[in-house]
């Protein structure tokens, strides 16, 4: 099956062409998308969203909805689910929307599935451009998937969702070690005891 046969896809907003300027009487305010938004254990990255006023209301098909999959369509290609606390975000050019609409397929498992090496192998064969990398919605649509019973992908999203806690914690762990050692050295010759 088709990503195109169980989602509608879209490519985000040309901000440029909305974007307001001074002498605009009426601005409208967004929270903005940004390629760096993108974490690669497919969630969304707040702290890298961008503000951006449009000198008009930006029509709700440019907006994130819960359980949007946002694609980035330049390198690396990554995608992120929408979760309940970020609707309403502005979504630019270089991203392609994926809204499914069927109910055989959990977002959250095309999420990760989307981030696989499977994936990325076979967008590797799409990517155009020579000094920057990008897909076309178009590939995205075609994009062959096989899909496990909606039971199974609920089964692999929990383990996928426990593995990625796990690593997140272990991520935390080294980040105090370090920062744990380097006060000890740093302790030791403030002490004096390396001379």
């Amino acid at each position: 099956m088709k990503l195109k046969d169980i989602s509608n896809l879209r490519t985000g907003l040309v901000t440029a062409r909305k974007k307001a300027s001074v002498v605009d009487k009426e601005t409208f305010d967004y929270k903005a998308v940004t390629l760096k938004s993108f974490n690669r254990n497919g969630c969304l990255s707040v702290k890298h969203l961008d503000n951006f006023t449009s000198k008009e209301k930006i029509n709700k098909n440019y907006l994130t909805q819960y359980n949007d999959i946002l694609v980035r369509l330049r390198e690396p290609n990554i995608a992120v689910l929408i979760d309940e606390d970020n609707t309403d975000l502005l979504i630019p050019s270089l991203v392609a929307t994926i809204r499914v609409n069927s109910d055989s397929v959990d977002s959250k498992f095309l999420t990760y599935y989307l981030n696989s090496q499977v994936v990325k192998r076979a967008l590797n064969s799409f990517i155009t451009g020579t000094a920057i990398n990008m897909i076309k919605t178009k590939e995205l649509e075609d994009l062959e998937i096989k899909f496990p019973s909606l039971e199974e992908q609920k089964k692999i999203v929990e383990f996928l969702d426990l593995a990625n806690k796990e690593i997140d914690l272990l991520d935390e762990l080294k980040n105090q070690k370090e920062k744990y050692y380097l006060e000890v050295f740093n302790n030791i010759l403030e002490d004096g005891a390396i001379k």
